[in-house]
């Protein structure tokens, strides 16, 4: 759930303001008519009014540009709603068990692809939809390719993007195939010159496969960022921007150990950098170094002063992990913390308030 959080708050960065997939507001039959036409193939959002991932996906998702780009070249788009209007008899069609489910089709009425569920990545939600249509990237085909000695961008990202799909497919996380899927972009890295690296076709090696600015890969991209091509300039800088404040946030929620040298290290790259805008981070610079002390009474205390000015993401980053944050403390510091959290409830909305009900209930040994 941690990890699940932190994404979403490191999304936050990216809701753009427009939407960019191009989603026709016409009926099934009209989008296969338009597809044959443009000689396109047909994307269908199967959704309800009630899912949530659904509702996700057209705010996070698919208005990103890679998304829209991608989809509206290939595609007719259509979202059908799966309960109202010719819904119900589609979904029944194309066996939608789930939500959101989406159907690639051609223009025969031949179904191409099925995917089930939302993405939080709008990349890794398009190479999963190409990897799914295109035969030449079937996972047999890919290893094959791979084995053979091919190393294009193209395949490399495939591949690896695979992999890492794989991950999450089963209830247990197989992280070897994380462990897999690095191993494979950072043996490609290391086979690229200077001139390749900067590359627009090598984007996905710095917004897929890096986790902290302190990795290789993050610390090659931030002192060439001026370096890559034109055309992904701004993506690298949000890239980088997405991962100092990630980081700042394990740290706030004390998902890493507390490192002085280290700490130091990403503070002073925000700093460099020009990241601390309005003081975004100083609030949390504070409370990281106080807690980093490890007098817990001293940093409740702090927290109770700060809180307020602290900016919307950090509030929240601190709110669904107090129980981690104070852990260590005695009973006389769990007991103020549950107060203060308590005190909070009236100006919670009604997700916050699930979340934190659960960290009374850890702080205060379940039952309150």
């Amino acid at each position: 759930m941690k990890k699940i959080f932190l994404i979403l708050l490191g999304l936050a960065l990216f809701y753009p303001a427009l939407a960019q997939t191009n989603f026709r507001d016409v009926t099934y039959k009209e989008a296969i008519a338009a597809a044959k036409a443009e000689k396109k193939q047909v994307f269908i959002d199967f959704y309800t009014s009630w899912c949530g991932p659904c509702k996700m996906m057209m705010k996070n998702v698919f208005p990103l540009k890679e998304v829209g780009d991608y989809l509206n070249a290939k595609f007719v788009c259509v979202k059908i709603d799966a309960e109202k209007g010719e819904g119900p008899e589609l979904a029944k069609r194309y066996k939608v068990k789930a939500y959101p489910t989406f159907v690639a089709i051609d223009p025969d009425e031949k179904v191409l692809m099925t995917k089930e569920g939302g993405a939080f990545d709008g990349r890794e939600f398009v190479g999963s939809i190409d990897r799914l249509i295109d035969p030449n990237k079937s996972p047999e085909r890919l290893q094959q390719r791979y084995e053979r000695g091919e190393r294009s961008a193209d395949l490399v990202s495939a591949y690896a993007g695979m992999k890492m799909e794989q991950v999450y497919q089963n209830r247990r996380p197989d992280m070897s195939k994380k462990d897999e899927a690095f191993k494979m972009v950072q043996d490609y890295f290391n086979g690229l010159n200077d001139r390749e690296r900067l590359k627009e076709e090598n984007l996905f090696i710095y917004t897929s496969f890096t986790e902290s600015p302190t990795d290789a890969i993050a610390q090659y991209m931030i002192a060439n960022r001026n370096k890559f091509a034109p055309t992904i300039k701004d993506k690298i800088a949000g890239q980088i921007a997405a991962l100092y404040k990630m980081e700042i946030q394990k740290y706030i929620t004390a998902q890493v150990p507390f490192d002085q040298q280290q700490y130091d290290a990403v503070k002073r790259g925000i700093l460099d950098l020009g990241l601390n805008k309005e003081d975004y981070y100083t609030g949390a610079f504070r409370l990281i170094e106080c807690y980093g002390k490890g007098d817990l009474s001293a940093f409740l205390t702090l927290f109770e002063k700060e809180y307020d000015g602290l900016n919307d993401d950090y509030k929240a980053s601190m709110m669904y992990n107090c129980a981690q944050l104070f852990a260590a403390g005695d009973e006389t510091v769990k007991a103020r913390v549950a107060k203060f959290l308590r005190g909070l409830f009236l100006e919670m909305d009604a997700t916050m308030i699930m979340f934190v009900a659960q960290q009374l209930s850890q702080l205060e040994g379940g039952g309150h």
